[in-house]
């Protein structure tokens, strides 16, 4: 999953770096991809150096001169490890190339023209490392006598989804800021200049979002509870985001972020409860809920 993780952000360092220009991305997208096709080949990750004009000077540049270290671990893996990672890195890169820009409104971009477009771009940069992540945990869960079926495969990907819709729930006054939009143009207000969810389609976007994170915990709590490991790595992101909306869903705050008491609960119950289902169901459920209350108070 590190090795995954790390391939996957190579792929978003190239997509986030304002500075590079759309030639420039465009040929860092095609070493990279040259690389993960032949990871074995210390050429490929010095050429993606290479493509770099100026490596940003940041942790995202010491990943970038790491790119050789990341392919040697993802070519030492077994094939048939390699064989989800592989796949999602070319989809989540065919999508990134995909995006452009709908509309301006008061000099931000807007990336998606509606719902459809929302979900399809939170696939590519995310349903795909949930589909990534399902393929990995099922080749460990498998031997041990776990029956994955095609609905909880789904649910792996709406995970991701959830997870993605909620980040940009979160960032989307910051996201404003910097001049883009992933939230569509109809689910925005404008106060003069200012940025700021419509109330009357809050309800919308914000239930979209649950009903991914509620696909989530069907598919944590469906992975055994021995497995404490994947359980502990998919409820460290789940339930944290649940709690997030919670937060968000007010709309009265620019960053809106759980505060270090309820970070701290979410440790308890991940690490001292992470086999019992009904405490875990019933946690989220309440936070599920106040989310759905805050948006109509």
């Amino acid at each position: 999953m590190c090795v995954a993780y790390l391939m996957c952000r190579l792929a978003d360092t190239v997509e986030d770096e304002a500075a590079l220009t759309s030639e420039q991305r465009s040929l860092l997208y095609d070493t990279l991809l040259a690389a993960v096709d032949d990871p074995g080949d210390p050429a490929r990750a010095e050429e993606f150096r290479r493509g770099w004009p100026v490596i940003p000077a940041d942790e995202y540049g010491r990943l970038i001169e790491g790119t050789h270290h990341v392919l040697a671990a993802y070519a030492g893996l077994p094939a048939e490890l390699r064989g989800p990672i592989h796949t999602c890195v070319r989809e989540m890169i065919a999508g990134m190339r995909s995006v452009g820009v709908v509309l301006y409104q008061n000099e931000v971009a807007f990336v998606c023209g509606d719902m459809t477009a929302l979900e399809q771009y939170c696939h590519h940069v995310a349903g795909t490392v949930g589909v990534m992540s399902t393929a990995l945990f099922e080749a460990r869960l498998a031997p041990r006598g776990f029956a994955a079926d095609a609905a909880w495969r789904e649910d792996g990907r709406r995970l991701g989804l959830g997870l993605q819709l909620t980040n940009i729930i979160k960032d989307c006054r910051v996201d404003a800021e910097r001049k883009v939009s992933f939230i569509p143009p109809g689910f925005v207000d404008w106060a003069g200049s200012a940025y700021r969810l419509a109330p009357r389609r809050k309800g919308e976007l914000f239930g979209c979002c649950i009903g991914h994170l509620d696909a989530g915990l069907r598919y944590t709590l469906a992975v055994p509870p021995f497995e404490s490991g994947i359980r502990t790595f998919l409820l460290g992101s789940l339930l944290p985001a649940i709690a997030t909306l919670e937060v968000a869903a007010p709309g009265t705050e620019t960053h809106p972020k759980i505060d270090r008491t309820k970070m701290a609960e979410i440790f308890d119950l991940i690490t001292s409860h992470t086999a019992e289902d009904q405490m875990l169901r019933n946690w989220y459920t309440a936070h599920r809920k106040r989310t759905l209350n805050s948006l109509f108070t």
